[in-house]
């Protein structure tokens, strides 16, 4: 009887290899649709509340989900890259999911802490020029963070305080999600802004529909669940300091009424 060879562990699985992917075919296309959805929010953005602010909207809006990235990346979940939604924002891809729920934490708040540091460049062009106008898109980068926050999903804010509830009880958190998702379709209405309450909402009614809120993964320990509470209340301090220190130059009614935070046009 023929010996059978013996074969690693580590060797490659002797299966016939997939075909290659197509080498730079995808990206072109990719990055030519990135770039027309960046000019496109720009534009919408500028159009909106002026130009400082919608450059403001698309660096923070780069910088955030580059935050993201870097840390898909470093945990070995990547390669992860950066696609720009009109109208919305952005989005960091994510080939393979999160192991284990405090990496998923560790994910969603790199977006909002990386984010803040967009706002450096506009604190500069104000104390440089003296113009106050420059304060507006730091307002801007600190309050698009902020609200990225807010524990209602799809936002970052539900990723990362979702865990941390769920450790307590799994109900807890589908119960604290949905109602400030529910509470923040409506006050966001009330206050005249359209886009990002529908965005929230459909958010919302996908949580409630749906039976398991993440993929499986391993949930946290006390300590990662310490851990996150602090990480999340730091993240959130750090964007409500960017947006504090810039609002004593802001021209408020119009940018805020966009952002569902002041009332609609008289």
């Amino acid at each position: 009887m023929a010996e059978t060879p013996f074969v690693s562990p580590w060797a490659d699985p002797p299966a016939t290899p997939a075909p290659p992917a197509p080498p730079a075919a995808p990206r072109a296309p990719s990055l030519i649709v990135n770039l027309l959805s960046t000019a496109l929010l720009f534009a919408w953005l500028g159009w909106q509340m002026g130009w400082i602010w919608g450059l403001a909207g698309v660096v923070g809006v780069f910088v955030h989900e580059f935050g993201h990235v870097l840390v898909i990346n470093a945990l070995g979940f990547g390669p992860s890259r950066i696609r720009i939604i009109p109208f919305l924002g952005g989005a960091a891809t994510m080939p393979r999911l999160p192991d284990t729920e405090f990496k998923g934490v560790l994910i969603s708040l790199a977006g909002p802490a990386f984010g803040m540091i967009a706002a450096l460049p506009f604190f500069a062009a104000a104390w440089a020029t003296h113009d106050p106008q420059w304060l507006g898109g730091a307002f801007f980068v600190g309050a698009l963070n902020l609200i990225n926050l807010i524990p209602s999903p799809p936002l970052d804010g539900a990723k990362a305080l979702g865990p941390p509830l769920a450790r307590i009880h799994p109900l807890l958190e589908r119960f604290a999600l949905a109602a400030v998702g529910a509470a923040a379709v409506v006050w966001m209405f009330s206050r005249g802004s359209l886009i990002a309450p529908i965005f929230i909402g459909l958010g919302t009614f996908a949580l409630l529909r749906s039976s398991r809120l993440r993929p499986a993964a391993r949930r946290l320990s006390w300590g990662e669940w310490a851990a996150s509470l602090g990480l999340y209340v730091a993240v959130t301090g750090l964007c409500a300091a960017g947006a504090v220190l810039a609002l004593p130059g802001v021209r408020l009614i119009g940018p805020l009424q966009f952002l569902g935070l002041s009332g609609g046009h008289s």
